[in-house]
């Protein structure tokens, strides 16, 4: 544990002093055409807004992991698929977390026993239907109050069908990395994972189990509330470090996709009809990987450029699928999971937009 704490500490302290001497140097480098200062103003920007929900969800995640159990989840959560999927919906809807936080959760809860298809629809649908979402989507466009209830319905769509192809075509059990778990070595009850095999939940159903206590001696060894609060920490710590360096890898390449193209979407794609606009919407989402409760601003912003479904499209697909959320889905899950995730993510919302695209014109 110490070599491990000592090596992340030395490489926090290596790279706030690269970070230092970039900043220094990012007025002399300005001056070479480079748009040193721009990429590092969007880089703070996207990680203060994306920080403090990225800390929600590793808080809300780790309490998931240390105080859930999985008994609990068998007996309280629906057996049938349908109810489990709609029980997802609502969470997504009470949990005001945004994309950046719902990845851990997600994890959490497939790891707790959670069936995926209903944990996958919670994973579509919280960043895009939560009441915050609501309230910034239509701070953004106060004119037009179809633009939220359009963004929620949609939302709820894409998240339900997304989740029933996991009902129709099983994924693979093997879904989490083998390293995705106690990459710092210091989790609680590491003597119960001799059993580990290549299926990570399965592992952490398994100490689980352990820390729920199959006797009282164990229970009272370890279940206590400091027990279960140097756990939680432990949990929070091993999240922390999991995750921020893929968010900060996807907030610096979508800061400099923004820095080089701009902050409204290119007029070239103006005139090339919906099916290309909503395209380039989902695309601008993905690699501009906004915080879901701001993106409406932005929206707003070049609404006038692009229709009214490829703005839908940036609204929906952003906050399930941008960049920052595949970096840090994959130093959870294996690539294969990750890539059916995103593909079947951006096909179903690029069919929905079509869709809203011909009824409006036929309308």
């Amino acid at each position: 544990m110490r070599s491990r704490f000592s090596f992340t500490f030395q490489t926090f302290l290596i790279g706030s002093v690269l970070a230092a001497g970039i900043i220094v140097a990012s007025p002399l480098i300005d001056t070479s055409g480079f748009p040193m200062t721009i990429i590092l103003t969007g880089v703070v920007g996207l990680l203060l807004q994306a920080l403090p929900f990225l800390l929600i969800g590793i808080l809300i995640s780790a309490a998931v992991e240390s105080f859930v159990t999985k008994a609990f989840i068998d007996a309280h959560f629906p057996k049938s698929t349908f109810f489990g999927m709609i029980v997802a919906l609502f969470a997504g809807f009470c949990i005001p977390v945004c994309d950046c936080a719902t990845v851990p959760v997600f994890s959490r809860l497939h790891g707790k026993g959670v069936p995926l298809p209903a944990a996958v629809v919670f994973l579509c649908a919280a960043p895009v239907i939560n009441p915050i979402v609501m309230w910034s989507t239509w701070f953004a466009f106060p004119d037009r109050p179809m633009m939220t209830v359009a963004r929620v319905g949609l939302g709820i769509l894409v998240a339900l069908v997304v989740g029933a192809t996991f009902v129709l075509v099983p994924a693979d059990r093997h879904l989490m990395r083998d390293d995705a778990g106690c990459k710092t070595g210091s989790c609680a009850h590491e003597s119960h994972r001799q059993h580990i095999d290549e299926n990570t939940s399965a592992a952490i159903a398994a100490v689980t189990d352990a820390s729920a206590g199959s006797s009282a001696n164990h229970a009272s060894a370890e279940g206590g509330w400091k027990e279960q609060c140097t756990r939680y920490l432990r949990h929070v710590h091993d999240d922390l470090y999991t995750i921020m360096p893929y968010m900060l890898m996807g907030i610096l390449v979508a800061s400099c996709v923004r820095a080089f193209t701009g902050s409204s979407a290119p007029s070239w794609l103006q005139g090339y009809g919906t099916p290309v606009a909503i395209l380039a919407m989902m695309a601008l989402a993905f690699f501009s990987s906004l915080c879901s409760s701001s993106d409406a601003v932005i929206a707003r912003s070049i609404s006038t450029l692009f229709p009214t479904p490829a703005i839908l499209g940036f609204l929906v697909f952003g906050p399930i699928m941008d960049l920052k959320n595949v970096l840090m889905l994959r130093s959870m899950f294996t690539r294969r999971f990750v890539w059916r995730l995103g593909i079947t993510v951006a096909v179903t919302c690029l069919v929905v937009m079509m869709a809203v695209a011909f009824v409006t014109e036929v309308l």
